[in-house]
């Protein structure tokens, strides 16, 4: 063997091993989203919990089974009163290396609508148990027991049951709406069509290597956590959805093509779609505080009638 055929062998295995360790680094990327901690909740959002926005709180916890591995979790989780809400509860769904900490921003409104409201943790974020982030496909499972929990113990006050979810969050509350008969409406803040397409928008936003690189790094990441990020995909979650939905996108959302516009319009359908033009991922709340409280107030309120799921 020649030197410089041992030169190029040398430079191909080089190669090949920064090509796995920057797919292992991705996927623990992934899968292992920062903690939002009390500090970085201090420093980002300048508030520790719901009495730092004026609201009353109990601290709720859950323990679901984890259907990954078999063992049990702790959730956490904030209950967030209100005395006039007549059994009406929404549930604060988060986003991505989020926390229910970041989630309250909208229990004001809600708060303000008249509902009860419960901010969780999910899995891997915040307060909560979990190793890994799984796009939403072990999170499910997670919330369906929640909401079981929710309503063994508090009944009276979760006659009612909306989901809001953000992003991520937009992702989890899609997949339990559509395996369950008891939500009476479902509110998506920045939806992404599915997992892999956010990740990839992501990525690709920052700078990063994407192609074989990013494929690579999202089946080692199915690997090594179980879920198959395919199987709750969020465009064809809504469809099976059989109460109220409405999705908020923001006009200029960095994680959302025209083809991926398209796909959630159409999964949509007649459903209701608004688009904030100016807001960017997560943003249209701040963008248009008056015309999203006025959206969401409307929509709620054509959603629920005497009790029962219109």
């Amino acid at each position: 063997m020649t030197a410089a055929l041992t030169f190029l062998l040398v430079l191909l295995l080089l190669g090949v091993l920064l090509l796995s360790l920057t797919i292992l680094m991705m996927a623990r990327v992934i899968l292992r989203p920062p903690r939002m901690s009390d500090g970085k909740a201090m420093y980002f959002l300048h508030r520790l919990s719901p009495g730092d926005l004026g609201l009353g709180f109990e601290n709720e916890n859950f323990r679901v089974r984890d259907a990954r591995t078999e063992g049990m979790l702790h959730l956490a989780g904030w209950w967030i009163p209100h005395r006039d809400a007549g059994g009406r509860c929404a549930i604060l769904i988060h986003g991505y290396a989020d926390a229910k900490v970041g989630a309250i921003a909208w229990a004001s409104l809600f708060h303000q609508l008249g509902w009860n409201i419960l901010a969780i943790d999910l899995r891997a974020h915040g307060e909560s148990d979990g190793r890994y982030c799984t796009g939403g496909f072990f999170e499910r499972d997670d919330l369906t027991q929640v909401i079981d929990e929710l309503l063994a113990s508090r009944p009276g006050e979760t006659q009612q049951l909306v989901l809001f979810g953000i992003s991520l969050g937009a992702a989890v509350a899609a997949a339990v709406a559509a395996t369950r008969k008891d939500i009476a409406a479902v509110i998506l803040d920045s939806p992404f069509t599915d997992y892999r397409r956010a990740v990839t928008a992501h990525i690709n936003s920052l700078g990063m290597p994407d192609g074989l690189v990013i494929r690579g790094a999202l089946w080692l990441a199915e690997i090594l956590s179980g879920a198959r990020f395919d199987q709750v995909r969020t465009i064809d979650m809504i469809p099976r959805i059989q109460c109220p939905v409405m999705a908020i996108l923001g006009g200029k959302d960095e994680l959302l093509s025209e083809s991926d516009r398209t796909a959630l319009r159409q999964a949509m359908g007649e459903r209701r779609m608004v688009v904030i033009p100016d807001a960017g991922h997560l943003s249209a709340m701040q963008v248009d505080a008056a015309g999203y409280a006025r959206e969401v107030g409307e929509f709620l309120k054509g959603a629920i009638a005497d009790g029962r799921v219109s």
